[in-house]
């Protein structure tokens, strides 16, 4: 993610600001991933724990940077729905 902002010319964001994006992004992935796993029974178990333990990770981070990132991101994106949220709140996909 880091990687596409620097590439789509972002390069001065917040910290807070990018890194929220960064762990929203995470987030909204590691949630779809771990209803993939929950339906597909072949997977290894181990999979789905690693998934919810890094997703519980990125909700109780407690840091100024990337904890406050995460919520405020968080936030936009269910205040406003996903696409809503980087186009407008972030400025992503302009």
């Amino acid at each position: 993610m880091h990687a596409w902002l620097r590439l789509k010319g972002y390069l001065t964001l917040r910290p807070d600001v990018e890194e929220g994006i960064c762990q929203t992004v995470t987030h909204m992935w590691l949630t779809a991933e771990i209803a993939l796993l929950s339906r597909q029974g072949r997977r290894f178990p181990f999979e789905k724990k690693l998934a919810d333990f890094f997703k519980q990770q990125i909700e109780s981070d407690t840091s100024l940077v990337y904890g406050n990132g995460f919520w405020a991101g968080n936030r936009a994106v269910l205040r406003y729905g996903e696409i809503w949220s980087f186009s407008g709140v972030f400025g992503l996909f302009t």
